[in-house]
């Protein structure tokens, strides 16, 4: 395993990265961004023009406040390495409000920590995934040789990473369930929405819709006929016949007007 982070917070970082014992046989390349704070896509790009593809290998990467709680590599021995992986992402056809896979998620000093997002969803297919974290394996991107968009300099480019790669060469992004805490709520800032108008300008002839945990229920892309069919499934009218939700637990709830007519436990 390679884990390439950004970093400004050293303590941080050491504490749930470099140092977690979960990843011990991890190598880790680590870009000082304290003095010099460039775009994290254009860190990231760094890395992946001076690889030497010759030796593969899982690449993740991660922000300094991310943190496995589970043995990765044993979990990443046993997935199809031509697959896009994360532990947190969207995809609109299971959830338009909620993100699938799950995670702890808390303030940077550990307050306020709560469940995100929704279980169940592992190795099914997303959109895209949160910028916390994108497990890709260097057989993929020296394939199709991907990059990230320095344009998005720090939101939005694991999105983007995802989208250019499904739209482009039809690789899947797949929820990778782990047990694992990201220590930083984020905030939606101008910038964020800056940076997706740009997504979505970029994506405006994409066939497929694509959803992040960040658009905060807005999409990118999609023909007539899937914009048409999401927003006629997501009217008021269209909901008081029929409701589809599955619970933080993993159970599958369907309602005939606002009446529960199927439960599926996990």
């Amino acid at each position: 395993m390679k884990v390439i982070s950004v970093v400004r917070n050293f303590d941080m970082y050491n504490r749930l990265v470099k140092n977690n014992p979960f990843i011990t046989t991890a190598d880790f390349i680590c870009f000082d961004n304290r003095t010099d704070n460039k775009g994290i896509p254009l860190r990231y790009n760094f890395f992946l023009n001076n690889y030497d593809y010759h030796h593969e290998d899982w690449f993740i990467f991660c922000h300094e406040d991310w943190e496995t709680k589970e043995n990765l590599q044993r979990r990443l021995n046993v997935i199809d390495k031509n697959c896009l992986y994360g532990p947190i992402g969207a995809n609109w056809k299971y959830s338009t409000k909620k993100p699938i896979g799950q995670i702890i998620q808390s303030n940077k000093d550990g307050s306020n920590k709560e469940i995100e997002g929704l279980k169940g969803y592992n190795l099914k297919q997303a959109n895209t995934f949160d910028c916390q974290c994108l497990i890709v394996h260097s057989s993929l991107i020296n394939k199709y040789h991907l990059r990230f968009d320095e344009k998005l300099t720090f939101d939005l480019y694991i999105e983007d990473f995802c989208i250019n790669a499904h739209e482009r060469y039809n690789v899947k992004s797949k929820i990778l369930q782990l047990n694992c805490q990201h220590w930083s709520k984020g905030n939606i800032t101008e910038r964020l929405h800056k940076q997706f108008l740009y997504l979505k300008n970029k994506y405006k002839n994409a066939k497929k819709i694509y959803f992040g945990v960040c658009f905060n229920g807005k999409f990118i892309g999609g023909n007539f006929i899937n914009r048409s069919y999401f927003l006629l499934k997501n009217s008021k009218f269209i909901r008081f016949f029929y409701q589809k939700k599955v619970t933080k637990s993993g159970k599958l709830i369907i309602k005939i007007c606002k009446i529960p007519i199927f439960l599926k436990y996990p």
